[in-house]
């Protein structure tokens, strides 16, 4: 055994504790992701007998033993909150026992990759592999001193801090730029040329036979196809996909669009045009249509992924992405397919969306392109933090007193 790893055993033991005389409902059901978060539930818990649910206090953790149904990741999650929930008696529930190891540095060691891969090796069953109980008490880490652990989490909590500082900026500038495109495109109260909101103040409004509805004077409808030029992605070869950054391009996948990276990278060189930049807009095709600014510099468009940009100066892949919105959603709602719902270039062509005239497009171009440098600058910051996050947990293996 390495100098200072013990036995996770040594340190942890199951919780058994079931809501029964609690009665705690429906409303405090949480679930496992495989990002180590705890979540609300995805199943359907209504009409269900909760009392044979296990209670998940603070400090404690959660772990779905299925990992065969989790990826190549562990479904785990550490309740770092002072909330009590419950969770189906599927999951195992367990906590730190032992004084010489704080909850948050063993949470830490989960959230390395290296245990995923551990877990899924040490996963074992025909139908269903299972990373049991036993098999996790087996786990050897290092545990340096309390002090030494206080430390390391300190170092961690600043960065996971900063982390979501930054996340909360986004949101509060995603509200905003959401909230800009309502008043000035749904309810027409953009600035007039005296300052004052357009409808209620008696702008101009003419019948729109398109859309059935009155819109400002001298607004048109314009086809998506008309003003963006669109690209689809490239078949890549999956024969050469890697985890390997260097000397590699990331490549973007559907379930990248949301995340705003990859950890899938290819070597193989293709045109120019498939590389996307800051500012693009990325759609999903397949199963749930995935839509959002790409902010996370050069990477490969993959197949079944397709971006926008722009052909006006005056036109603001923020303005598309919320014009478009509804419809790409009404799309991946009422779309019928064999297996999975495919969203095709006939689709596309018959998205519209309603354009203000050269005053308010310039305002609305502006704003948004002020918005959308705030939104590269948070990302990329981000992007450092969780790379820096990441070599802290690469050290976790080394640590000594």
């Amino acid at each position: 055994m390495r100098l200072n790893y013990r036995k996770l055993g040594e340190y942890i033991e199951l919780v058994s504790c079931l809501n029964a005389d609690l009665h705690y409902g429906e409303g405090d059901v949480r679930g496992v992701s495989n990002n180590k978060k705890i979540i609300q539930t995805k199943a359907n818990n209504k009409g269900r007998d909760f009392n044979n649910f296990y209670v998940v206090a603070p400090n404690e953790f959660i772990y779905n033993s299925r990992t065969s149904r989790m990826g190549e990741k562990v479904g785990l999650g550490y309740n770092d909150t002072e909330k009590t929930f419950i969770t189906s008696f599927n999951n195992t529930v367990f906590r730190v026992i032992n004084e010489s190891m704080l909850p948050m540095y063993l949470f830490m060691w989960f959230n390395r990759p290296e245990f995923d891969r551990y877990v899924r090796f040490h996963s074992w069953g025909s139908s269903t592999e299972i990373f049991s109980w036993n098999e996790m008490c087996n786990t050897l880490l290092p545990v340096p001193s309390v002090e030494k652990q206080r430390e390391i989490v300190g170092e961690y909590k600043v960065v996971q801090n900063r982390l979501k500082l930054n996340n909360q900026l986004i949101q509060k500038l995603e509200e905003t730029a959401q909230a800009i495109y309502k008043q000035w495109f749904v309810d027409f109260e953009f600035p007039d040329e005296n300052g004052k909101p357009y409808k209620s103040n008696g702008g101009a409004m003419v019948y729109n036979e398109e859309l059935d509805k009155e819109i400002p004077e001298k607004w048109e409808v314009a086809l998506l196809d008309s003003v963006c030029k669109k690209i689809y992605g490239y078949p890549f070869d999956s024969n050469l996909f890697t985890d390997e950054s260097a000397n590699n391009i990331p490549l973007i996948r559907i379930r990248d669009i949301l995340n705003g990276f990859s950890e899938v990278f290819t070597s193989e060189v293709v045109d120019s045009k498939y590389i996307l930049e800051n500012g693009d807009l990325l759609i999903g095709m397949d199963g749930t249509f995935h839509m959002s600014i790409w902010y996370s510099g050069k990477a490969y468009l993959n197949q079944r992924v397709v971006r926008f940009k722009p052909i006006s100066k005056n036109l603001s892949n923020l303005q598309v992405q919320y014009s478009i919105r509804q419809q790409i959603l009404d799309y991946e709602n009422n779309i019928q397919g064999t297996t999975v719902a495919h969203l095709s270039d006939k689709h596309i062509k018959e998205i519209s969306f309603i354009i203000g005239d050269k005053r308010v497009q310039e305002l609305t171009t502006s704003i948004y392109s002020k918005l959308t440098e705030s939104f590269l600058l948070l990302k990329q910051e981000n992007q450092k933090l969780s790379e820096l996050k990441e070599l802290l947990l690469s050290k976790l293996a080394t640590v000594e007193n």
